[in-house]
């Protein structure tokens, strides 16, 4: 709230201030009341939102919870890339897989193996984690004073409030372990809150986290945990990060903002898997819609046809697609078929909040036939928010204005008239994974005549599926399962900070999934944490959580230092309060052996201090020389029946009593030298012990020196042969992408060849036939004159006729002449 000018206000006279005060409440009023009519009355809580499975490796399964059903008996199924994540869902990776999950465009989590986590609340600027089991890592680069993010575990719930990069996990005892790499967290137990920054480690021991321990961690170990994170999640990665100094300096070197060029043109961060944009497609400018993104993909391609439809979800039926980069383009913005020739995907640019859809297209019901047909939206097509009830009946979250404007009307959509835009195909195959060869086509006619609805499940086919999908009449052939431990693990209670924020859908929730939120004067109270300053330097193999004690402060025994002894009686104490009789008796064992400590009395196998072997030693050697000092007496002569003084009184000494006396005076004096002998015999033993370790730490180092370059020498051929390795892995990814860049730009060039040859030969063939009529056209005109020139010819080659005839006549008289001279 902005702070107010006291002196100021003191100076405007108390009617001016009153009138003022009544005026700003008018307005108000005015300006809620308007902003009530225009905008819908609905919870920002139940605007549809989902996370995206960015990665799986190794054996990853999902369980959906249906609407108005009971959710603590989950139907599990195979994880894959693209896969959401929305309320009442859970992910579970199995021993020796891990999986990554996007929130936004700049939050993630890692599940490390044997990790499970827990969908409690996804809603606007509001996340809600649970994580029952294993180790997560939480990458948080998006983070403001109005954003909620919270995990939730069986101890308390750890809140971050800055971004960072978290771990949270557990020992083998169920503690809870809170590594703050970067940032600064909050945690809220049953006994308060507190407040942990960067390189320290939070221990909340016990399920009512009675007592939380804080420990530094090493900054190798930290730099070792940074390093596996980020070589995990970045192919380019450079291993800069193992020094734990380089990544405080610098902790977003590899942030997508700052190398994705597609961010440029979505310009949000709650989208997720935008920078995925960059390796599969082009942006190019189209009038009248900007910058668009075009994928690399085969002529004839169209969207929302390589991939399923998920219909177990509370926003109704989801697209998962198989494309490596189908999550941006198809959950927001929408498509267009430009020029005729390609599909671009058009952003959201209208809001600064894009709103997640499942799948932003319309159903194109087919009457008498056992197929599902949709298309996908156009720039401009509104997609209505909504939710299913367990009846499949949309909720939907805009104005009664607005639904009956976009749903109840009949409207005609752009991309119908696109050539094979339409996907249709049977019904038996709408679930599954769709295969090119059960893709076929409406005709022109029917297109023009059907009539699209954006409800899906107002298409019976659909419904039909949905219901016997819930009624597990659908074979899933992707079943994945759990054992019944894990059964058990999932209702472990957790402890969070505020109840989850549900749909309406999901009544039961908290009670389902176990959830238990702390109440305000638990939130209020400050927890005691215990700053032991300690270094954690050691994880455990295969998890990447710090122990909460490091191994240096343990006997070599298995015994416990002071310090550790009293964190484990914190310990047991809140375990025996919850009624676990195993822990009240090895808290029993825990004091008994204190006492006997104290008393000098050391168990067999027990390590003690050296203070008190000292003290134990002095005790022995003060009794061993008291009795010597009774042997060393003078004995009085012993007479037979003569009585003898002692002090006061006079008795008579019994040689028998006088002798028994003596053997248990030696028989003292050697369990007096026994425990001497056997101390001294430790310490020699201890000694020795010494003497070895001394020596084998001067071979080691002598070793060091004979060979000074042999470790650095091996650590840069390691170096070198990862970072071959890495560019041989970024060859290839680029001799791929190059590949499918030729191959998509072979296809056109291919059709433009053809077409050239096809048009060439079209040309030839013309002219051909322009020839051949000409010619015909020549001899036709030549036929119909001949006559005419004929008879134009014939008057002028009768005289020549009639010469030639004359001149033959006489050439023949001559000759007949001659004859008869």
């Amino acid at each position: 709230m902005p702070r107010v000018n006291n002196k100021r206000v003191s100076r405007i006279s108390p009617p001016i201030v009153i009138v003022g005060a009544l005026l700003a409440i008018v307005v108000a009023a005015g300006v809620a009341l308007m902003f009530t009519k225009s905008e819908p009355k609905t919870d920002a809580a139940i605007v549809p939102r989902a996370a995206r499975v960015e990665r799986v490796e190794g054996e990853v399964g999902i369980a959906r919870a249906f609407a108005g059903e009971e959710l603590s008996e989950p139907d599990w199924t195979e994880a894959t890339i693209n896969a959401p994540l929305t309320v009442g869902d859970r992910i579970y990776a199995k021993e020796g897989s891990r999986a990554t999950l996007a929130f936004s465009g700049r939050n993630y989590a890692r599940l490390d193996p044997g990790a499970s986590l827990d969908v409690l609340s996804l809603a606007d600027r509001r996340t809600q984690l649970a994580l029952r089991n294993g180790s997560a890592i939480f990458d948080l680069g998006d983070l403001s004073d109005e954003d909620f993010f919270e995990v939730a575990t069986p101890n308390g719930a750890v809140e971050f409030d800055e971004p960072g990069l978290y771990q949270l996990g557990f020992d083998d005892s169920g503690n809870t372990l809170i590594s703050v790499l970067s940032g600064l967290a909050q945690v809220v137990g049953l006994a308060g809150s507190g407040e942990i920054g960067k390189g320290e480690v939070l221990t909340l021991l016990g399920q009512t986290a009675a007592q939380a321990v804080v420990s530094r961690i090493a900054p190798d170990l930290a730099g070792g945990i940074v390093d596996d994170y980020y070589d995990y999640r970045y192919d380019d990665y450079d291993g800069r990060y193992r020094d734990y100094d380089t990544y405080l300096d610098d902790p977003d070197y590899y942030d997508p903002y700052r190398r994705s060029a597609s961010y440029q043109y979505v310009n949000s961060y709650d989208v997720p898997g935008v920078y995925d944009l960059d390796y599969y497609g082009d942006w190019t400018e189209v009038d009248g819609y900007g910058h668009c993104w075009a994928p690399r993909v085969d002529a004839g391609w169209a969207p929302y046809r390589n991939g399923s439809w998920d219909v177990d979800n509370v926003w109704g039926p989801t697209w998962v697609s198989q494309e490596p980069w189908g999550w941006a383009p198809y959950h927001y913005g929408r498509w267009a078929h430009v020029n005729n020739q390609r599909w671009v995907w058009v952003p959201d640019r209208t809001s600064s909040r894009p709103v997640y859809s499942p799948a932003l297209v319309a159903f194109v019901p087919l009457r008498q036939t056992n197929q599902i047909a949709w298309v996908p939206l156009a720039p401009g097509e509104q997609y209505i928010p909504r939710y299913y009830n367990a009846s499949y009946e949309p909720q939907y979250i805009a104005p009664v204005e607005v639904v009956n404007r976009y749903v109840s009307v009949q409207r005609t959509y752009i991309n119908m008239s696109v050539p094979q835009a339409v996907t249709v195909v049977p019904a038996q195959h709408f679930t599954e994974v769709i295969e090119p060869g059960s893709v076929s086509y409406l005709n022109h006619q029917y297109t023009s005549q059907a009539q699209p609805v954006l409800d899906p499940y107002a298409v019976d086919s659909v419904r039909q599926i949905a219901m016997a999908r819930r009624g597990g009449k659908f074979k899933n052939r992707d079943k994945f399962r759990v054992g019944q431990d894990f059964d058990r693990v999932l209702n472990t209670p957790v402890v969070a900070s505020v109840a989850p924020v549900v749909p309406p859908t999901h009544e039961n929730f908290a009670q389902a999934f176990q959830v238990r939120p702390a109440s305000e004067k638990q939130r209020k109270n400050r927890l005691k944490l215990e700053r032991n300053g300690q270094v954690i330097s050691q994880q455990r193999a295969g998890k990447g959580v710090g122990i909460n004690y490091p191994a240096s402060s343990q006997q070599t025994d298995g015994s416990f230092n002071a310090q550790e002894r009293g964190q484990r009686k914190a310990a047991l104490k809140a375990q025996a309060a919850q009624g676990d009789q195993t822990a009240r008796v090895e808290l029993k064992q825990l004091r008994k052996q204190e006492k006997q400590q104290r008393r000098g009395i050391i168990p067999a196998g027990q390590a003690v201090p050296a203070q008190q072997n000292q003290a134990q030693v002095e005790r022995q050697t003060r009794q061993e020389r008291k009795a010597l000092r009774r042997l060393d007496r003078p004995q009085q002569e012993v007479r037979p029946g003569v009585p003898q003084k002692h002090g006061a009184a006079s008795q008579t000494v019994n040689p028998r009593k006088l002798e028994r006396q003596q053997m248990r005076q030696q028989r003292r004096l050697q369990q007096v030298q026994q425990p001497a002998a056997a101390s001294q015999q430790t310490q020699i033993q201890q000694q020795v012990r010494q003497q070895r370790k001394a020596q084998r730490q001067a071979e080691r180092q002598q070793r060091r020196m004979q060979q000074p370059a042999a470790v650095p020498q091996q650590s840069q051929q390691q170096a070198q042969i990862k970072q071959q390795m890495r560019q041989q892995r970024q060859q290839q990814r680029q001799m791929q992408q190059m590949q499918q860049r030729q191959n998509v730009y072979a296809a056109p060039q291919a059709a433009q060849q053809k077409q050239s040859v096809m048009t060439q030969q079209t040309d030839k063939a013309q002219r051909r036939a322009e020839r051949r009529a000409t010619r015909q056209q020549q001899a036709a005109q030549q036929q119909a004159a001949a006559p005419q020139v004929q008879r134009q010819q014939q008057p002028a080659a009768q005289p020549a006729q009639n010469d030639r005839a004359q001149r033959k006549a006489e050439k023949a008289a001559r000759k007949a002449g001659r004859g008869n001279q």
